[in-house]
């Protein structure tokens, strides 16, 4: 079997998913009123981080747990209507060569996956009218149909993608060698370096030169 991974952030959707949800949250008819105590919330974290203090990773972890925090309370079903309407949003600022390529992977009959930081239900409902076999993102706690208290997210990054697809495939026979792998950051280069074909797209300084140096295929668009 051969699989395609495809990271969000960047590769499938054009930029980064954080400032949107953001800008959705502030402008939402029903959230927008919770906006101002996420952003209390945030900001330390945030100024720790500018002042390097804290590494990114954490960052985008804590900003993450304060993110979800906001819809305590919420059932499952309000939350699915929420990146429901975000996915409307969405839709125009997807990477169209990106896309083509999903499509031929689910054409030639590779199993697909998306891999990324992003809530899983919300790429649940950002992408399901596309051919994906597994969206694998960063597990919203449910209990009964309702979000749980928000503790300590696993937040899906770097070393923890390797573990989920694993996880994912591990009844699978991959043939890694003819397998594909897209993704934009240096932060990817473990999940690129699982395959035999592996693609930087849009990809930051860091991945754009050691894509280069190895002899990767580059998408700029």
């Amino acid at each position: 079997m051969k699989v395609a991974l495809f990271d969000f952030d960047r590769t499938i959707y054009k930029y980064e998913t954080y400032s949107l949800l953001m800008r959705f949250l502030q402008n939402h008819d029903v959230y927008g009123k919770r906006y101002k105590k996420f952003m209390r919330r945030l900001m330390p974290i945030y100024l720790l981080y500018k002042m390097k203090m804290t590494p990114e990773k954490t960052m985008r972890k804590k900003a993450m747990e304060i993110y979800l925090k906001t819809f305590e309370g919420a059932s499952e079903a309000e939350l699915r209507s929420y990146f429901r309407e975000m996915a409307e949003e969405m839709s125009g600022d997807f990477n169209q060569e990106v896309i083509d390529r999903l499509n031929w992977h689910h054409e030639q009959g590779h199993r697909v996956l998306v891999i990324s930081g992003a809530f899983d239900i919300m790429l649940e409902e950002v992408l399901r009218d596309l051919p994906i076999d597994a969206k694998l993102g960063t597990e919203v706690p449910l209990a009964n149909g309702m979000l749980t208290k928000v503790t300590e997210l696993s937040h899906v990054h770097e070393r923890q993608k390797i573990v989920r697809i694993e996880d994912n495939l591990k009844e699978v026979d991959v043939d890694w060698e003819a397998s594909y792998a897209y993704g934009d950051s240096i932060y990817d280069i473990d999940v690129l370096g699982l395959v035999g074909n592996p693609v930087a797209v849009q990809p930051d300084a860091d991945l754009k030169a050691y894509a280069k140096e190895q002899g990767w295929e580059i998408i700029t668009a």
